[in-house]
């Protein structure tokens, strides 16, 4: 297993701290600037990544762009992390509500990652949090079990599949409540209203 950086090491600076400081600017995340991310736990949580802590780890950029699009719909704010050596410095520093673990990924697979944030959470006597396996492939409950995860979440991920991902996982998540029949109703009704000609 690949040992994680100290948060003084240069190896989160580069090319994916560039890439996460554009995508965090271009979702509305405030964070420290250009600290890499063990930095960011010196800014207040909650100006971090708002009321649900979600951690979204993929090696991809356009992966992360797409989920931390589906969170943003939802008014979430997620941390992002390029590789799991980073998650791990993130979920050991950080509380997290809930972690999507993209599984191959290079410097620390999210496997090597799952394992490492368990053994941290064990040491510390901190309560685990639930880990997703985010990836492509099927992955068995029984397997989830023996590699330390939760659930698994398909990749791309259907929206329906996320809202049920949080509502499982995220005690602190909040669905939006849908509005009755009646009301749903009354607003399409206003809307044609207001859209006939005078």
């Amino acid at each position: 297993m690949s040992a994680v950086p100290a948060p003084d090491s240069p190896a989160p600076i580069g090319l994916r701290a560039a890439f996460r400081s554009w995508l965090q600017a271009w979702s509305g995340e405030t964070r420290l600037p250009s600290a890499g991310p063990a930095r960011a736990a010196s800014a207040p949580i909650a100006h971090c990544y708002g009321p649900v802590r979600v951690l979204v780890v993929d090696d991809n950029p356009q992966n992360l762009v797409e989920m931390s699009a589906l969170l943003a719909s939802r008014g979430l704010v997620p941390m992002l992390a390029a590789d799991g050596a980073e998650a791990v410095a993130l979920a050991c520093e950080l509380p997290f509500d809930l972690i999507l673990m993209d599984l191959q990924m290079p410097i620390l697979d999210g496997l090597g990652a799952t394992a490492a944030i368990r053994r941290f959470e064990t040491q510390h006597l901190r309560p685990a949090v639930p880990i997703v396996a985010y990836s492509g492939m099927s992955v068995g409950a029984c397997l989830l079990a023996t590699l330390g995860m939760s659930a698994s979440l398909c990749k791309p991920c259907e929206d329906q599949d996320l809202e049920a991902c949080l509502v499982q996982w995220c005690p602190a998540y909040r669905p939006a409540p849908k509005p009755r029949a009646s009301e749903a109703r009354a607003t399409g009704a206003a809307a044609v209203q207001a859209a006939a000609p005078g």
